[in-house]
């Protein structure tokens, strides 16, 4: 089984980044209400949805009792205030490559496993979240009702950071070893999946 496991990883790492053309503008979800069309937002880009699976997996390697439980607050409303701060300002060119290296960042910090200061995590928690944020609420047009779309991108990232943060927390805890190399592999696969759709997103978008 072992001689199958890299074949595996290679075709896993591939079909993420099949979804990298998605990484580039995808547009609100018709036909299921402002709220849940915000959270699909977030959950349907690959440029929101790896770097928040990065950030769920370093929290949790903090553990519960440190930081991570109020990164579960911080980073949705993050998210929330960048939402909102996109109806005002205007569009910010080159965020989605920012939004994706995200991801290689927070990946290699997983893969790391640096003990980071306070103070280091919290800024990136909070100029992800806006950042992200900004960009999902870039896509809130005059027919969507902007606090229900807002709420639904808040509710998203929250749904992912917690799940992820709890599930690492909880197996870290059972003190056993390949589960710590495990969630750094995690995190290595993120970075290089991050690396592979910014490098496939702007070779389409200098193609077009």
């Amino acid at each position: 089984m072992r001689k199958f496991a890299p074949v595996g990883r290679v075709v896993l790492v591939f079909w993420l980044v099949s979804f990298a053309a998605s990484a580039q503008a995808h547009s609100t979800v018709k036909g299921v209400g402002d709220f849940y069309a915000g959270m699909l937002h977030v959950l349907t880009g690959l440029e929101h949805l790896l770097p928040f699976i990065a950030l769920s997996l370093l929290a949790g390697q903090r553990g519960m009792k440190t930081q991570a439980e109020a990164v579960l607050l911080v980073f949705p409303l993050a998210l929330m205030v960048g939402a909102a701060a996109a109806l005002w300002i205007p569009p910010i060119h080159g965020l989605m490559f920012f939004n994706m290296a995200s991801a290689i960042l927070l990946g290699g910090l997983v893969a790391a496993a640096w003990p980071l200061p306070a103070a280091v995590f919290y800024g990136l928690v909070v100029v992800f979240g806006i950042s992200h944020g900004v960009a999902n609420g870039e896509a809130i047009s005059g027919s969507i009702k902007a606090y229900l779309f807002i709420l639904g991108i808040g509710l998203a990232g929250l749904a992912v950071l917690a799940y992820g943060t709890l599930m690492v927390d909880f197996l870290l805890k059972r003190q056993t070893g390949w589960i710590k190399i495990a969630v750094r592999v995690a995190g290595s696969w993120i970075a290089a999946i991050g690396v592979l759709a910014l490098a496939t997103a702007g070779k389409t978008m200098l193609g077009s």
